[in-house]
């Protein structure tokens, strides 16, 4: 099911903010079978050019969706900055796909609060990612085959940098099953990042 954009708002904003009243959404790993294709939107790096989907074939992807605004997106950015030098070497993609109205700029800003130093930006530029890819609440993160299919995805934050999560980004570079409960622990933010 594809949500409105109206109905992805108030979705994200309930699994950020996630109020006493808030419908609470399932969280941890979801296997996608079969493996799905993600529908082509507009993604640019922060000097604008193309960084979408045609530049992630060949590889498995991490690609996690996140927004400024939103305490466990941001909670979770300095773990998936430091996996990416870990993992990436093994044959792997780490894209945190920005989905902030402020576009490059909100992730820039955010990357120097933080000092994200590995992590390149990649901003949906039409702001359609959310909605595209089906994310009920952010943080998403899709775990792409070398194809760029979807064959699972992870809802909530998560340890991107831990022992379950490169043993589930491992099983998915050498191309094993994989399996809900080879998901990471979930993290729920402490303080302000």
């Amino acid at each position: 099911m594809i949500l409105s954009r109206r109905h992805f708002i108030i979705a994200a904003l309930a699994g950020c903010a996630r109020p006493a009243s808030a419908a609470k959404v399932a969280q941890g790993l979801f296997i996608t079978n079969p493996a799905r294709p993600l529908p082509e939107i507009d993604i640019r790096d922060n000097q604008g050019q193309a960084a979408g989907m045609a530049t992630w074939m060949g590889k498995p992807a991490l690609v996690n969706l996140w927004a400024s605004w939103c305490l466990p997106c941001v909670a979770e950015l300095p773990a998936l900055d430091r996996l990416k030098p870990m993992i990436e070497p093994e044959g792997m993609r780490v894209i945190a796909l920005c989905l902030d109205r402020s576009g490059a700029v909100g992730a820039v800003n955010t990357y120097a609060r933080l000092g994200i130093k590995n992590l390149l930006v990649h901003v949906d530029h039409d702001r359609k990612a959310g909605e595209a890819f089906a994310a009920p609440v952010l943080p998403t993160t899709l775990l792409l085959n070398a194809q760029a299919q979807e064959v699972a995805r992870f809802v909530g934050g998560a340890a991107w940098d831990g022992p379950e999560s490169l043993a589930l980004l491992r099983a998915l570079i050498a191309g094993k099953k994989l399996d809900a409960a080879m998901g990471p622990p979930l993290v729920r933010p402490t303080a302000n990042p």
